[in-house]
């Protein structure tokens, strides 16, 4: 473990591809985030293996991002290091209607040039959801339609015990959330299995892209802020709290669907984390349930709002 400042400074600067007091809103859907003290951003499988090793080897606290879909971050960055893994893009057919991906690949491309091209199953389950293969996997992303981990059949991890190849079973997942990865480990890729459907999926596409439009505001955001408890919508929850429109700052709770926050107008990490604890507070009072963030939260010294551990993936 390398503990000394100006050693550990030393191994992250010697990398091409780190940078320094890196500005990490764009790399957001909020649009919101300060700086961390250093961002590693990795073109390749050799660069991505080498980030990851130098995580393990220093005492600072590290954030892994992909797409920046589900992560509000603070004004203030982040102290420590992050790991962006949206540049790094492999993609590889095996044969078979299988196929490797990598963790960078964008979910939405998989859609468009793998599922439709090819008329596969799984249309109606991942049509519409932004960010990358990694933290749609990390997440399990999905819709009512299925989950993103119905179609892997195995991923690759990095650990700090080394390479990982874990055989996906229905087990290993459940509703937003798998048992595959660890917040310390880090999605690579994985090989899928699609298969060929008896219905014009880009049919499907139409439908479900008209229904988002329809039903879902545009804008920066994090899409839905909470995870549906147990026989409930939490859209439908905050909306008879009487919350849609409420606003705070640049910030506001969406008048189309409850359960988006929308920066509309250069909203700030506060602004955005005070409706997201009306929310909480108000459901609560009125119904006796306590909702759970799907956003994930990061604070300036790397806590979590969702977790008590410093060292995080987010998709």
């Amino acid at each position: 473990m390398i503990q000394k400042e100006s050693d550990y400074k030393s191994k992250l600067l010697s990398f091409s591809f780190c940078h320094s007091e890196y500005i990490l809103a764009p790399h957001t859907y909020y649009k919101i985030g300060g700086p961390a003290d250093f961002a590693l951003i990795p073109k390749n499988e050799v660069e991505l293996e080498q980030s990851y090793q130098v995580l393990q080897q220093i005492s600072l606290p590290y954030f892994i991002l992909g797409g920046g879909t589900n992560v509000l971050i603070s004004d203030k960055g982040f102290r420590g290091v992050v790991l962006i893994t949206s540049h790094h893009k492999e993609f590889k057919p095996l044969g078979n209607d299988r196929y490797f991906i990598s963790g960078g690949v964008e979910l939405d491309w998989i859609v468009r040039e793998v599922l439709l091209r090819n008329n596969y199953e799984g249309v109606g389950a991942l049509t519409g959801i932004p960010g990358t293969i990694g933290g749609a996997l990390f997440m399990n992303a999905g819709t009512i339609n299925g989950c993103i981990c119905e179609w892997t059949e195995k991923v690759f991890l990095l650990s700090p015990d080394g390479k990982k190849e874990i055989d996906i079973k229905s087990e290993l997942y459940g509703y937003r959330s798998q048992r595959f990865c660890s917040m310390y480990e880090l999605i690579c890729g994985a090989i899928f299995r699609f298969q060929k459907s008896d219905k014009n999926q880009q049919l499907v596409y139409e439908h479900y892209m008209n229904r988002r439009r329809e039903k879902q505001p545009q804008g920066y955001c994090c899409g839905s802020v909470f995870k549906n408890p147990a026989g409930y919508h939490a859209g439908k929850l905050i909306e008879e709290c009487g919350l849609k429109g409420t606003r705070k700052g640049g910030a506001v709770i969406s008048p189309i669907h409850a359960n988006f926050i929308i920066n509309e107008n250069n909203a700030t990490f506060d602004d955005v984390l005070f409706l997201i604890r009306l929310i909480r507070e108000k459901v609560y009072e009125k119904f006796n349930i306590k909702l759970e963030e799907e956003v994930r939260i990061l604070f300036e010294d790397g806590c979590l709002q969702t977790c008590k551990h410093s060292k995080n993936q987010e998709g």
